[in-house]
């Protein structure tokens, strides 16, 4: 029994062993000269000479059946060789790879698909069809795997001398069931002349290949020219949407392209480590207010920054929109540190990453539309995003709505379109939060030539019938919001109704997730901005009449109020971490005072009750452990909105204090532009001269507030 099960155990399929001991399958002692397991047994040892070698001449030699004959020959393998160098370059082969893996997720999962690219390729089988008696081999093929077949058919060829290349059958076993390319390739071999078969394996998919989209994107990698990419790249083609010089975002002049493609000349900065840790563990800690790591930051901005580090670190060159996301963190994190340090050293780093970023950036914007594609389309997602948050560290609104904008551009005519993985909709989710709160207090500039510019752009594309909502902040629409916020919204309006344009309850919304508040409360935000774009039109052409003005304020003024009772016994029965709940009720109150300021205009001392309500939110808030003070930077809206209405010298003190604070704390220069708005309003009021005016009409004629940064 012993015997037996040391028999059947594993064995080593190596070369080591004495030839005796590898022809009876047994472990082999290696002892030299001669070893023990072949003396113990009574056999003769037959030494260690490895005398397995290629054939290449004449296959009757003596000990032939120890030999290995090579299938092809060495002018065929050169051949082959070089076609898979050709078709698809050494430094472009994750490129193909990449496309392919973007193919397979962009198609729907109910559709089977065949994908070829060069060597590579891909394909699904959505349900393999049931085997008939009567059916021909390839109605029978199931889904196997690729190499598996490609053994099958090889075990199943006999040699070649015996192969005749004439113009006849070569039936095919039925009891094997192969892919469909495997079946195409093998078709064409048998088909195929011995002649012929050094250009099949050049070319079997027809593929051309040139050298004038490989050298935008690699520069000096040298291929053939005579062929072209068309069918190795994807072939969808649409005119590429070109930027307006004009509309620059206030980003410096670029150098020329080459200067950009390698980045930081393909070193890596001495601090990125320390930079990306400290945005990692730190500076992540105000922009969520959970506890975990699994927001979007942590899942998605965090390893493609650290996958751009890495690239650097091996010497690799990275596209425009992974640099400009590596560079924004660095600034972001650079800023930061130098704030709170009050380090001048971490202010001139940061401002020369920004520096970087932003051209990095503009080049990104340059190519975003191209096709093919110059980068993955979460790249420039995350990148776009990264310098949104880079423009809130220089606390720059022009900036950030500049960005916004062109996000928003981007989404509707590269993302709407497109399936949506769970990362392309966190992505989405970050932008409409941020852009939610921007558009309800960036009141200069919503008929600024820029953003005329990018709806214009989008307006005109074919891609603006996806937009489910309308491209601009004016509802045309209204649905009666007693039936719409028990409606169920499916799984295509809840991704293509962008800004959240119509109310309803979308069950795969990832706002609670994110940012531990509803969907429900970002609609309403959504609809309080679109009902004062309607307020602001006045007696325009296409404005609404006073009556169906003040039925759907409403309308709105009860649901918001539903909210606010409902959010109330949600917090108490399932909130268990203390900021959440001071966020969640301070953003209660401030979106109450929002809409009261917005729709109504309402005189001011009507509103202190819930100004002093979010103030109290805030300052419970700054009592919190700082290990347990999670998403800071979601306080900035309730409270300027809060601020700009309190009437109280004590109260507005208060708040001066603690966005200094919170800008000492964090580095953020928005806590500290904020507080520069908010002295510059409370002083215009105060010089009014006993005149009411809110800070909605002071800030629709303000100059802008801008920083050296």
């Amino acid at each position: 029994m012993a015997n037996t099960t040391k028999a059947s155990g594993g064995r080593s399929r190596s070369f080591g062993g004495c030839v005796t001991c590898r022809n009876r399958h047994m472990k082999c002692d290696e002892t030299r000269p001669s070893c023990l397991i072949c003396s113990q047994a009574g056999f003769t040892c037959g030494g260690y000479e490895k005398n397995i070698f290629f054939n290449l001449g004449d296959s009757s030699s003596d000990g032939a059946t120890r030999f290995r004959r090579p299938v092809l020959t060495e002018k065929e393998r050169q051949s082959m060789s070089g076609w898979l160098t050709t078709t698809v370059p050494p430094r472009l082969a994750m490129h193909t790879l990449a496309l392919i893996d973007e193919q397979c997720e962009e198609s729907p999962e109910t559709e089977e698909i065949q994908i070829s690219r060069g060597p590579f390729g891909a394909f699904r089988v959505v349900a393999p069809q049931p085997i008939q008696a009567d059916t021909s081999f390839a109605d029978e093929c199931g889904a196997a795997e690729s190499e598996q077949d490609f053994t099958i058919l090889v075990d199943s060829l006999p040699t070649p001398p015996e192969l005749e290349f004439e113009n006849e059958e070569y039936p095919v076993p039925p009891d094997l069931a192969v892919t469909p390319r495997t079946q195409n390739l093998f078709d064409t071999y048998l088909d195929s002349s011995t002649s012929a078969l050094s250009s099949m394996m050049m070319d079997p998919w027809g593929l051309a290949l040139g050298s004038d989209r490989i050298e935008e994107l690699l520069d000096d990698a040298e291929l053939d020219t005579s062929t072209s990419l068309a069918e190795f790249l994807p072939q969808t083609t649409t005119a590429p949407i070109q930027l307006d010089s004009s509309f620059d975002c206030q980003i410096p002049t670029l150098p020329h392209e080459g200067a950009l493609s390698y980045g930081f000349g393909n070193t890596v900065p001495q601090d990125a480590v320390f930079l990306l840790k400290y945005y990692s563990t730190t500076f992540l800690k105000l922009l969520t207010p959970l506890c975990h790591s699994k927001t979007p930051w942590h899942v998605l901005f965090v390893p493609h920054s650290k996958g751009c580090l890495a690239a650097l670190t091996l010497g690799e060159d990275i596209d425009s929109a992974s640099l400009c996301a590596f560079q924004g963190t660095l600034a972001i994190s650079a800023f930061s540190l130098g704030r709170t340090s009050q380090s001048s050293m971490w202010i001139e780093q940061a401002k020369s990453y920004k520096s970087q970023a932003r051209e990095s950036a503009r080049l990104m914007l340059a190519k975003a539309y191209d096709v093919p594609k110059a980068a993955k389309y979460k790249s420039i997602l995350i990148a776009l995003l990264t310098m949104v948050q880079l423009a809130m560290m220089s606390g720059d609104s022009e900036q950030i709505d500049c960005y916004l904008l062109e996000t928003e551009k981007f989404i509707r005519l590269k993302g709407l379109n497109r399936k949506k993985s769970r990362k392309v909709r966190l992505l989405h989710h970050c932008y409409v939060f941020e852009r939610m709160f921007h558009e309800s207090i960036f009141v200069s500039g919503i008929n600024g030539a820029h953003r005329r510019h990018v709806y214009k752009t989008i307006q005109s594309s074919a891609a603006a019938r996806y937009s489910l909502d309308s491209i601009s902040f004016y509802s045309e629409t209204w649905i009666n919001l007693d039936e719409g916020m028990r409606r169920i919204k499916g799984k295509v309006e809840g991704e293509n109704d962008l800004h959240l344009e119509f109310p309803g309850v979308w069950n795969s919304t990832l706002y609670p997730e994110i940012f531990g508040t509803s969907e429900i409360y970002m609609t309403m935000l959504s609809m309080t901005i679109r009902l004062g774009q309607q307020k602001d039109m006045g007696e325009k052409e296409g404005s609404l009449s006073l009556k169906e003005f003040l039925r759907r304020a409403k309308s709105l003024e009860t649901c918001i109020h539903q909210l606010k009772t409902l959010n109330h016994t949600k917090n108490q029965s399932t909130t268990n971490q203390p900021n959440m709940e001071e966020i969640l009720q301070a953003m209660q109150h401030a979106l109450l005072i929002y809409f009261y300021r917005r729709i109504y205009d309402m005189d001011g001392a009507l509103l202190q009750q819930s100004v002093v309500s979010v103030h109290d939110c805030l300052m419970r808030f700054g009592t919190l452990d700082s290990e347990v003070a999670f998403g800071s930077a979601r306080l900035i809206w309730p409270a300027f909105i809060a601020a700009c209405e309190a009437e109280d010298p004590s109260v507005q003190r208060s708040f001066l204090q603690w966005f200094e604070d919170s800008a000492t704390s964090s580095g953020m220069r928005s806590f500290e532009h904020m507080k520069s708005r908010l002295e510059w309003i409370w002083q215009q009021k105060a010089t009014a001269n006993g005149t009411s005016v809110s800070w909605l009409e002071l800030m629709q004629g303000e100059v802008q507030i801008i920083h050296a940064d």
